[in-house]
């Protein structure tokens, strides 16, 4: 009889040990898929590419100035109060932006932990998110991101209308 007890408790501590590592794999897993899926929604290929044509444009038509004194610079911004291009305008900015989508662009420093609450505050709220969700690797000089915003086209759902992407901005020549 004494055996049978021994061999009932070895089997409830063996299934404890399998439970603690199952939920222990089950966190682990869940956080690495949630930041799949993020990332699915920002930096796509596509819109890399975009946001390349952007940044070539702009490095060579803004003044450094402008945004160097800000350290979130709004080129333009549909959702806001400046429109990134003018319907039926015919200046290369504005068929540019129209073309690739823009609905947002935005230059902000590289270290997004510098970017208080209340500046993120004037911003919409998926701008928000993906502002906050940017890594930064650590920088000797003062550097610049292009943050652009895109309307998705390939939304069907409606539940993720923009797509973002980001590029160093200003400094071409150097590693991104």
């Amino acid at each position: 009889m004494k055996l049978k007890g021994f061999v009932l408790t070895e089997t409830i501590i063996v299934i404890t040990v399998l439970c603690i590592i199952m939920i222990t794999l089950y966190t682990a897993y869940s956080s690495v898929l949630l930041k799949v899926n993020k990332k699915a929604i920002y930096d796509n290929t596509e819109y890399i590419y975009k946001t390349n044509i952007i940044r070539e444009y702009l490095e060579n038509t803004l003044n450094r100035d402008n945004y160097e004194a800000e350290s979130i610079y709004v080129v333009c911004s549909n959702v806001n109060s400046t429109p990134c291009y003018r319907e039926n305008s015919v200046s290369y900015q504005d068929m540019l932006l129209k073309e690739l989508g823009t609905e947002a662009v935005y230059i902000t420093e590289w270290n997004s932990n510098t970017i208080s609450d209340l500046e993120l505050s004037t911003l919409e709220a998926t701008t928000q998110a993906y502002i906050k969700s940017l890594d930064y690797k650590q920088i000797t000089d003062l550097a610049y991101r292009i943050i652009v915003m895109f309307k998705d086209e390939n939304n069907q759902s409606g539940k993720n209308p923009y797509q973002y992407a980001t590029l160093r901005f200003g400094s071409r020549g150097k590693d991104e």
